[in-house]
């Protein structure tokens, strides 16, 4: 299944807080479970969802809806087994669709998260990895992560990742209201609301960018990105925008290397400081303090450690993933130039929120804060004084 680009709207910011963090929290769970996600991904391939979407149907019905045959095992299994999970519900003899399935599956949910689900699917086929994974991984080469490479190389190396960045289209741009509740969580500590100029770096396709003039339309909002350097890429981000009715500035700069807008209060880390080795964090914090204006606020929300331990068992899990996922492609698929991003890859211990505060507080940054968001992802901060 690939989740197809957003062809609905960007949740409104009342639709995306509106939503229980404990029904986001027990689907989330079902996509972290291989099991649970193998379901998932079969009914969607089988066309189950969709046909659901107009209200339950008897097994019969069902059955000819998605061109099965009527006693197919298939289509029980599928029923039987996502009934338990909570992606139906049954109705008599029949079966319609569970909230989890509505909020989240239905193509036409504005809470869609179909690109979450085709993300963790390829997770699928790499669980039996891990042991392998433990054995043999080696520490991670996150040279494009941090100061030290040259341009050229750092162009060289987004140029052959431009396949991938655009594979994850979906991902990124469902996601992006997770994001945007996570900023939300502690939105006192840094009043997200009266923010002026906000730019978020490491954007990938810009969704939280367009999310966040949607929310809040008095924001001048910039997203920065390599990618947005390649043309294709480039216009299907405007594309997005354009279909929202927004004005949002897209820069294909390198954040290590270009300078970053200027009169910004709001600098966000969205997904990015994760993949930052321990030895490349002071150049990134150092240069979001140099940017922002007195008063104005680094916000990341990412797959770190919270210290909550019920959250940070499933950040645990995600990043186990990660690691079978990259033991399994490099046996099938070993890198065949320099430029391959294989080569990258590898272990990197997950940071937790209380190190990148300290980190935060040794370059200037004052009255920092974290809190556990939906799951995975945490928001850590602090304040330019």
């Amino acid at each position: 299944m690939n989740a197809p680009t957003r062809g609905t709207p960007l949740p409104t910011r009342a639709e995306a807080c509106g939503v229980e963090r404990a029904t986001i929290r027990d689907f989330v769970e079902l996509t972290l479970n291989p099991m649970s996600l193998a379901i998932i991904g079969h009914a969607l391939d089988l066309g189950i969802i969709e046909a659901l979407a107009s209200g339950p149907r008897a097994p019969g019905s069902l059955a000819e809806a998605v061109g099965l045959a009527a006693d197919s095992v298939s289509l029980e299994m599928t029923l039987e087994l996502g009934a338990e999970l909570g992606l139906f519900v049954r109705a008599g003899d029949g079966f319609g669709l569970g909230e989890l399935s509505r909020l989240f599956l239905s193509r036409t949910s504005s809470l869609r998260l179909l690109g979450l689900v085709e993300h963790y699917r390829a997770y699928v086929p790499s669980a039996s990895s891990l042991p392998e994974a433990l054995r043999s991984t080696p520490r991670s080469r996150r040279t494009m992560w941090r100061q030290g490479a040259e341009r050229a190389e750092h162009e060289r190396y987004f140029a052959a990742r431009q396949a991938y960045n655009e594979s994850r289209r979906g991902y990124f741009s469902d996601t992006a209201y997770l994001l945007l509740r996570g900023h939300m969580g502690l939105s006192t500590a840094y009043a997200l609301g009266s923010r002026r100029r906000a730019c978020d770096v490491g954007a990938g396709p810009g969704a939280f960018a367009c999310l966040l003039k949607k929310s809040f339309p008095a924001i001048d909002s910039i997203a920065v990105d390599v990618s947005f350097r390649f043309p294709e890429y480039r216009e299907r981000s405007y594309a997005m925008a354009a279909a929202e009715g927004l004005e949002v500035s897209f820069r294909g700069d390198n954040a290590l290397f270009d300078p970053l807008p200027a009169g910004i209060d709001l600098l966000t880390f969205n997904r990015l400081i994760s993949g930052v080795p321990r030895d490349g964090a002071d150049a990134w914090l150092s240069r979001a303090f140099d940017a922002l204006e007195p008063g104005g606020v680094l916000a990341m929300v990412d797959m770190v450690m919270s210290d909550d331990p019920v959250h940070d068992r499933l950040v645990s899990l995600v990043v186990s993933q990660w690691m079978a996922k990259d033991r399994y492609v490099i046996a099938r698929e070993p890198p065949t130039s320099a430029d391959d991003d294989k080569h990258q890859w590898g272990w990197s211990r997950p940071w937790r929120a209380t190190e990148l505060r300290r980190r935060m507080e040794e370059h200037g940054f004052v009255d920092t804060f974290h809190a556990a968001a939906d799951p995975p992802f945490t928001l850590v901060g602090g304040i330019k004084p």
